[in-house]
């Protein structure tokens, strides 16, 4: 049987900087778009992993 296949994303750099400054930030930084984006996200990896 074949092996799962996981996604993964790496920052480096200025882009792991931009996204830690992000993160830090969360009540500047998360609106409902963003909220809803990381949702679907969670969901798709519950999914991918059942």
């Amino acid at each position: 049987m074949a092996k799962p296949i996981e996604l993964e994303t790496t920052l480096k750099g200025e882009e792991a900087r931009a996204f830690n400054d992000y993160v830090s930030a969360p009540s500047q930084s998360f609106n409902k778009e963003s909220l809803d984006l990381f949702r679907e996200a969670r969901q798709l990896r519950k999914d991918w992993h059942r």
